[in-house]
């Protein structure tokens, strides 16, 4: 793989991630009876939602 393939896929992995967090958050938000379930969300939420 060329450097130029490995930097694109990087790049998009972290858009992925971003996207992924971004979901959860607004499911927290939108869903609060949810909180609670999965402490990881949970942890997402409160720590990156202010981010987002």
């Amino acid at each position: 793989m060329d450097e130029d393939k490995i930097a694109r896929a990087v790049e998009r992995r972290r858009q992925l991630a971003d996207r992924n967090m971004g979901a959860v958050v607004d499911l927290l938000r939108r869903r609060e009876e949810l909180r609670g379930i999965y402490p990881a969300a949970d942890l997402v939420a409160e720590n990156v939602g202010w981010a987002v």
